[in-house]
């Protein structure tokens, strides 16, 4: 069985180099198949690879959605082989591949999942290096600049994540929005707030009622802040005016290529 799937490779490769793509990438689907069925995942991603490097240099109808399914496929086989650093650039090329196809819903997906890879690779990279696929050695030993521009960079990802599933979850926004209410309507039941021409300690529904209106900017002025509430107040009215305008960039990201 084993010399079966390496003659059918050869001859894959053959046809590859004989301009023979359509017939390549269906030796190579076969092949990256078997080499699936038997749990050999890294395989099977450089297979299904192939397969999409094939229907990319093919020219013909659905020729880039053939390749971005197929460059899909082995990026969730590197995936099963938590080589991230290789999935987050094959689900790149699949999303480019269904960007050409006008295919902007696989694009969404593909864009997500290969930032996503690439974080879970900066995480494992960082944090469990020993782990790591294709990390080399000397890649292990990064001067201490290095290590911080990765840290640097993870945690932005983890941000854009939570923030707004890196511009493809736009309703992560409004969670995080809400949260952040929440959140600093608790912190003002701990100080003291003026309303009515008396300094009082507001409880959680006046809280809250303050805290929206100081996140949406508003400002009715009914209620005033007072001593560390100022400061409370002044940070959460400055998280409103980033957070607005990162709900709708994602909501036209996502929705107007449409």
């Amino acid at each position: 069985m084993r010399d079966d799937i390496k003659s059918i490779e050869k001859e894959a490769h053959r046809l590859l180099e004989e301009k023979e793509y359509q017939e390549a990438a269906e030796l190579f689907c076969r092949v990256a198949g078997s080499h699936k069925e038997e749990g050999q995942h890294q395989q099977a991603a450089l297979c299904f690879a192939f397969a999409a490097s094939c229907w990319a240099l093919k020219a013909g109808e659905k020729t880039f959605y053939n390749a971005a399914t197929m460059y899909e496929k082995a990026a969730k086989e590197a995936e099963a082989a938590c080589d991230f650093e290789y999935a987050s650039l094959l689900h790149k090329h699949a999303a480019i591949c269904y960007e050409r196809d006008l295919e902007y819903l696989g694009f969404s997906e593909c864009f997500y999942r290969s930032k996503e890879c690439y974080r879970k690779f900066l995480k494992v990279s960082l944090f469990n290096a020993n782990k790591a696929k294709n990390v080399s050695e000397v890649a292990r030993k990064h001067s201490l600049k290095k290590l911080i521009q990765r840290f640097i960079l993870w945690c932005f990802l983890t941000f854009s994540y939570i923030l707004w599933g890196h511009g493809e979850r736009p309703h992560r926004t409004i969670i995080f929005g809400c949260s952040l209410i929440l959140g600093f309507a608790l912190l003002y039941t701990c100080g003291y707030v003026k309303a009515n021409q008396a300094v009082i300690r507001p409880h959680l529904f006046e809280a809250l009622y303050f805290s929206v209106i100081t996140f949406t900017t508003v400002g009715y002025g009914d209620i005033v802040p007072v001593g560390l509430n100022k400061a409370i107040a002044i940070l959460e009215a400055f998280s409103g005016l980033f957070i607005a305008p990162v709900f709708i960039t994602g909501l036209c990201r996502k929705y107007l290529r449409f």
